[in-house]
């Protein structure tokens, strides 16, 4: 569980979700404002703004550090219903850099979520262009600890904690890597990739995600219920609807709705996945053998 819930943490340092900035000492009314983010190897979470002018943020100089709150919000790319997935939130030192140090910066940079080769999707290339734009500014926040608020619950982890979350991976990882490079041992997937594991998970269909439900539930397969819940001002249209709430390669996040109640549970993958349009399939598979049986029974 504490593996899971730091690989999430770190997916959202990495640049998944959207980041908003809060300099709560300076101003703790002012607005937060948001910025394009990513994590180093090293454990610092670049960011890149636009602040308006006289906000908080802008009036800091730069090379001079000020104390910030960063907020980090991973919404399901569910249609039609916002459902929150996860939110991680720090308290951390802001430090901006100039402009001639910027480019060194985003240079010498190395992030956990690598290029895409699909999608050429880069963290380091969004903050190059938030940077770069009129008004721009490149930061860095440096903080020891992470809180994650997610399906299984409230945790805090530090950043060497986040960072390492795959050492004890082993086996799986290092295979992830050698065989897919675009994934690395983090298990980061580009936002694009996201969208098409959550359209696979989705394509499964109602009857079979039904049936991995309550196989996970009955311990017939691999997962654990996160919460339940009475579905108390739930609009009637989502009754007797699974919802996918969040997926990447380890495993994904189911919501079934029913007119009593609102159950999140997790349905685990028994390998690590090497592209996001396996999720779907992996599904189907289980759907496939699970069916029969549960048709079956009386």
């Amino acid at each position: 569980m504490d593996d899971r819930t730091r690989r999430t943490a770190r997916r959202l340092l990495s640049g998944a979700g959207s980041a908003a900035v809060t300099a709560y000492r300076i101003d703790p009314s002012a607005p937060s404002t948001y910025v394009a983010h990513a994590l180093s190897k090293d454990g610092r979470v670049l960011v890149a703004a636009c602040p308006a002018p006289g906000s908080p943020l802008a009036v800091v100089p730069e090379a001079s550090s000020t104390e910030v709150r960063v907020d980090i919000t991973l919404d399901a790319a569910e249609p039609g219903v916002r459902i929150t997935a996860a939110t991680a939130h720090l308290l951390g030192h802001l430090t901006w850099v100039s402009a001639e140090e910027a480019a060194g910066v985003l240079g010498s940079a190395c992030t956990p979520a690598c290029r895409c080769a699909v999608t050429g999707e880069d963290p380091l290339e969004r903050l190059a262009q938030v940077a770069g734009a009129p008004g721009g500014r490149l930061g860095i926040v440096t903080t020891e600890r992470v809180m994650l608020h997610c399906v299984t619950g409230v945790s805090s982890h530090t950043v060497s904690e986040v960072l390492g979350v795959e050492a004890a991976g082993g086996t799986a990882a290092a295979h992830s890597v050698s065989t897919h490079p675009t994934h690395p041992a983090s298990g980061a997937w580009s936002a694009q990739e996201v969208l098409a594991a959550h359209e696979a998970v989705s394509a499964v269909g109602q009857l079979g995600l039904r049936a991995v439900c309550d196989a996970v539930r009955q311990g017939e397969a691999h997962g654990w219920v996160c919460s339940s819940r009475p579905s108390v001002g739930v609009c009637a249209s989502l009754w007797d609807r699974i919802l996918c709430v969040d997926v990447d390669m380890h495993g994904a996040t189911l919501m079934h709705i029913t007119g009593e109640e609102v159950t999140t549970l997790v349905v685990a993958f028994s390998e690590p996945l090497q592209a996001a349009a396996e999720a779907g399939q992996h599904l189907e598979q289980m759907a496939a053998e699970l069916l029969p049986r549960r048709l079956a029974r009386p």
